[in-house]
């Protein structure tokens, strides 16, 4: 035992031997390096103007901290400074490590659990700082002099930083800005705590805005990218004056208890934009995310997000609110979650083409701001399940509160009641083309003359029951939909369902239904016509669309959160894969791809016709610029090609893209350099092309498996790939 004790000692000594401690101000550019570990901040620490602090990957940094229960602590007493310590800069601090070498920043005692310092703060005047593979732990807000306070482990007050990559443990809070300057992005960063507790009250993750004095004319993107968020935040996750995008974002709060909560949106403050696509919350505790736009001008987005919370407690919502047109379209929801919204905010608030499957009392709650009355509301193509295993009474599909939406064309299963309508504000609730399957009691009514409900055209599994307050608008039916495959969740019409164009053409319908196939208008024009009713569109086709693969130039390895835009339609986003969906229609196209560290890309001429995808491969090239978009895009000005699948068999579609109109030849060549087929040999308009082999030859006999080559030329510039025939 007392050798061990000495050998414990001598540790010690040894690490206090070696270890520097520093403090004060850094007044000419400085480097740290691993090989002088740990370095140990015994002062407030400064990085004066015009001063360069280089942190090496491995190096490690500790800094003295003060028990978080204690605020006078981290506060200045006259001209003393805090117990807790920090740093402050002045200049910049230019922290790249590696995934393999991280650069730590950690507070300095043996009571982890208690003491934290107190971050890094970036003055207004500083230079933009950079941070890589970094991880910052316990970190507490504290003073930077007598009326200045630090919030967060990195408080870059400058209004700008590059970050990447790194990792933020039981922080107050990890990141903020009220300053911000430009568009801002955190890429592939972790946020988490565990246990974390605070005298102010839980942590949060992310403050990030303009001074609400400045009143920018334009606001600045904050881009939160394949983030991970986990543990117990509070609800605080934005700020004033930006547009922020969540984006192929992580929430976890599994290895928490049930008394987090996630707000990621705050419709009642003055944002900008708040968007979500993408976004995977894996929740036991309360929250919700949504979209909202505070200007009229503006719109914002929830698309293709999965939500999953399997506790029984309050259900996770989604939803949307604000002054613009709002979207929430392609989601997944699981569990005990629900859809609510604002519709008298904005103009037109369009929920579509989601999958709910709640064990909540209710799928959507409905309501309106009476302050507000010129938004309308548009419920369609959604698949709304209860799979509430008791099925009781109580349970509905809607609560309609102060609202009355345009509900058609969703298929709506499994719960007691079909709407509860509670209304102070005159009007009808309208609902069309509505499938109900599996219900356990007849139509609802509504809540008095004033505030009726509308069915028309709808399938029922039971005949209308009461009749309050209830238009029976007519074309209703009581009839077994005849789904493909309910108990397997195929929800789709099969041959001879009475559904089938049984259902209202209504004015605004969209071109689509759930899966994206047309919706198929029957009768003729200025006379009756017809669709199918609920979600699914019997016997239809793919509108027709583009997807493919963003890539990097030089590497070929997948580029993620990649943006792809065409006028006048929502925008998609890359996958980890660099792969994604564009289910846009038929057309001719100007697509725009844009990523804020490589160069924005025009793809002019991009056809897609319907029931097919045009396969777009995408070559991205690197950029300095970091700001997410480039006012003047360049159009690409070099070739590209690409072919999917590849390998392939037998047939195989290639994609490229054309800098100019000119004379074009597409070839394949053998192993052995012989040509053996020309697709092509025309003069070709600038843009996208796509063109599909059949692996024949010119004499139109098929080729034998193996190693070929396809040749793209146009004037002086040729680009060669290769492809795999495999039988």
């Amino acid at each position: 035992m007392k050798q061990l004790i000495l050998l414990l000692l001598m540790a010690y000594c040894t690490i206090a031997m070696f270890a520097i401690e520093v403090g004060g101000h850094i007044t000419q550019n400085t480097t740290w390096t691993p090989a002088d570990n740990p370095y140990i901040v015994t002062s407030f620490l400064y990085i004066d103007a015009g001063v360069t602090l280089t942190i090496e990957p491995g190096t490690e940094i500790r800094v003295y901290g003060a028990h978080k229960n204690f605020n006078e602590y981290f506060d200045w007493d006259n001209n003393t400074e805090p117990l807790a310590k920090m740093i402050v800069v002045y200049g910049k601090i230019v922290a790249i490590g590696t995934e393999q070498s991280p650069i730590t920043f950690d507070v300095h005692s043996d009571n982890t659990f208690y003491y934290r310092w107190g971050g890094i703060y970036m003055d207004e005047s500083s230079s933009m700082s950079s941070f890589k593979y970094c991880k910052f732990n316990r970190t507490y807000m504290c003073y930077v002099d007598y009326y200045t306070r630090s919030f967060a482990a990195l408080h870059f007050n400058n209004g700008f930083m590059y970050l990447r990559d790194c990792i933020f443990y039981n922080n107050y809070l990890g990141l903020r800005s009220e300053n911000l300057m430009e568009d801002f992005v955190v890429f592939r960063c972790k946020f988490y705590s565990e246990n974390d507790t605070y005298p102010e009250g839980p942590p949060a993750y992310v403050s990030i805005g303009v001074n609400e004095q400045n009143n920018p004319e334009a606001y600045y993107y904050c881009t939160m990218a394949r983030c991970y968020f986990s543990g117990n935040p509070s609800k605080s996750m934005g700020g004033y004056h930006t547009n922020v995008l969540y984006l192929n974002s992580i929430f976890d709060d599994t290895d928490a208890d049930n008394t987090s909560e996630y707000e990621i949106r705050e419709p009642w403050s003055d944002f900008g934009i708040y968007s979500a696509y993408g976004n995977l919350l894996l929740l036991n505790g309360y929250g919700s995310l949504g979209c909202t736009s505070q200007r009229s001008t503006d719109y914002a987005y929830a698309r293709r997000n999965k939500i999953i919370k399997l506790t029984p407690t309050d259900p996770i919502r989604l939803g949307g609110d604000g002054l613009g047109d709002i979207h929430i379209s392609d989601n997944y929801l699981h569990g005990s979650v629900k859809i609510n919204s604002y519709p008298a905010h904005a103009p037109n608030t369009y929920i579509y083409n989601n999958i709910i499957e709640t064990s909540y009392q209710m799928a959507f709650e409905v309501r309106s701001n009476t302050q507000y009355q010129d938004g309308e509301m548009r419920i369609f193509n959604n698949l709304i399940r209860s799979i509430n295993p008791d099925s009781l009474y109580w349970t509905q599909a809607f609560y309609v509160f102060d609202s009355h939406p345009l509900v058609f064309n969703n298929t709506i299963t499994g719960f007691g009641n079909y709407t509860y309508s509670l209304n102070t504000i005159p009007g009808e609730s309208v609902f069309y083309n509505n499938v109900y399957f599996d219900m356990d009691s007849a139509p609802s009514n509504g809540s008095d003359a004033e505030h009726p409900i509308n069915y028309g055209s709808n399938c029922f599994n039971l005949p209308f029951g009461y009749t309050d307050y209830i238009i029976d608008a007519g074309g209703n039916i009581v009839a077994d939909p005849m789904f493909a495959d309910s108990l397997g969740g195929d929800y789709s019409l099969i041959q001879g369902s009475p559904c089938i164009d049984a259902g209202a053409y209504l004015p605004d319908l969209p071109a689509f239904d759930i899966r994206y196939h047309k919706r198929i208008s029957s009768g003729y024009s200025g006379g009756p016509r017809a669709v199918d009713m609920g979600a699914y569109e019997y016997n239809s086709v793919y509108i027709g669309g583009i997807s493919g693969y963003v890539s990097d130039s030089v590497s070929g390895l997948p580029v993620d959160c990649a943006k792809i835009e065409i006028m006048g339609k929502l925008p998609e986003f890359s996958d980890t894969l660099g792969c994604f969906p564009y289910p846009c229609g038929a057309g001719t196209y100007t697509v725009k791809v844009s990523r804020w560290d490589y160069e924005d890309l025009i793809i002019p001429n991009v056809v897609v016709v319907e029931g097919e995808d045009t396969i777009l491969n995408i070559p991205l090239q690197r950029s300095d610029v970091a700001t997410e978009d480039q006012s003047t895009p360049p159009v690409s000005n070099s070739l590209s090609l690409s072919n999917y699948p590849n390998p392939f068999n037998p047939n195989t579609t290639f994609s490229f893209i054309l800098p100019q109109t000119g004379d074009t030849k597409l070839s394949i060549y053998n192993i052995k350099g012989q040509k053996v087929k020309t697709l092509t040999s025309a003069k070709l308009v600038q843009g996208h092309h796509s063109l599909v082999w059949n692996s024949c030859d010119d004499r139109g006999k098929p080729l034998a498996s193996g190693l070929y080559f396809a040749k793209l030329e146009q004037g002086t510039q040729v680009k060669v790939h290769k492809l795999m025939l495999l039988k």
